[in-house]
């Protein structure tokens, strides 16, 4: 049975070594640390913002089936990437410019990605 004092120099070693061949996000994510907060759902689409995610600060669309993966900007809720419909489009800027929502999510994104 490893002791507490033999699993710290095991846990040192073995993230020297993934630290020399991962940034800090890929380990996270390889690791299972990355985390999500759906931030609501609109029309069985899923709002999600991912900690340790990449710039520029941005939220994530899915729906359970992919007919819905995409992103966008939480400055200003412009469409980045993905695939949506227009009719679903309406309906994530509909969310989009509720002043709370907005508010929720510039928070959400800014404690999520402070140590980065």
């Amino acid at each position: 049975m490893e002791t507490n004092n033999e699993y710290a120099i095991l846990e040192r070693i073995l993230s020297e070594i993934i630290a020399f061949y991962f940034s800090k996000e890929s380990i996270e994510s390889y690791v299972g640390y990355e985390t999500r907060e759906r931030i609501g759902t609109v029309n069985g689409m899923q709002v999600i913002i991912y900690s340790n995610d990449h710039n520029p600060p941005h939220f994530h669309v899915k729906t359970n089936d992919n007919r819905v993966n995409a992103k966008f900007k939480i400055e200003n809720g412009e469409f980045l990437s993905g695939e949506i419909s227009t009719k679903d489009l309406k309906r994530i800027e509909l969310f989009y410019n509720d002043i709370k929502t907005k508010i929720l999510m510039e928070k959400i994104w800014s404690k999520k990605n402070i140590q980065k």
